[in-house]
């Protein structure tokens, strides 16, 4: 089957069933479930989109910077949107997960040179490569946990399992959907299907955004917050 969706595209899609799960959230309309299982497909594909990112990206360090400042800018307008206060600990929005979730791919790069650097054994190699592997993940997992960052240990599992099962979507498909399964709950499930989307990424960026799309996360936020202001 022909690959048709570009970067462009997936993150279009991405951006939309986001804004579909949050009028679901901020207002609580009737449809709430359905616009909360439409919202569950974006996660993955962001996920997914980090780590093409990251493969591609020119500088780490400025990534990184890039998303941690927005995560930090998007705070404020997040919490009182979402929980009707200006500071609220419980949650945190999806930038964080996905600033952590870079770093985690940085430190599982990095500790892949290191090793291959010091054990030459390929029996080593076999047993140590994946032990430090498992190490970062869940660290990284449970980083996410203790600071309340969005999908928490789901989340950085899935975005370690896009990365290094990259070159084998079979691989990723089966680590995603028992993550999701094993750690999601009842609603998450839905993420699956994104899946299928993300099967047909044809690797081309399509259109250049990236302001647009940088942006658009805490401005369709804050209009949100503003309507529920104003219709009280």
């Amino acid at each position: 089957m022909k690959k048709c969706l570009s970067n462009f595209d997936l993150k279009f899609i991405a951006i939309i069933t986001m804004t579909i799960d949050h009028i679901g959230v901020v207002f609580g309309t009737p449809f709430y479930n359905l616009l909360r299982a439409v919202g569950r497909l974006s996660f993955p594909i962001f996920a997914f989109l980090l780590t093409e990112g990251y493969v591609h990206t020119k500088s780490f360090s400025k990534y990184f910077f890039r998303l941690l400042v927005l995560a930090l800018f998007s705070e404020v307008i997040y919490d009182y949107a979402f929980y009707g206060s200006s500071i609220y600990l419980g949650a945190n929005n999806i930038f964080f997960t996905l600033a952590l979730g870079l770093l985690t791919l940085f430190l599982l790069d990095k500790s892949k040179g290191l090793i291959k650097r010091y054990f030459k054994d390929k029996v080593d190699l076999v047993i140590i490569l994946p032990i430090t592997y498992l190490l970062i993940v869940v660290i990284m997992g449970l980083m996410g946990e203790f600071l309340s960052f969005s999908y928490g240990m789901l989340g950085i599992l899935v975005i370690s399992f896009f990365y290094l099962f990259k070159d084998n979507f079979a691989l990723v498909v089966i680590s995603v959907s028992l993550s999701t399964l094993i750690l999601g709950e009842g609603m998450q499930y839905f993420s699956l299907l994104s899946l299928i989307l993300i099967y047909f990424y044809n690797k081309k960026l399509g259109k250049k955004c990236k302001v647009f799309f940088y942006l658009y996360y805490p401005l369709h936020i804050l209009v949100l917050g503003v309507i529920r202001m104003l219709i009280g």
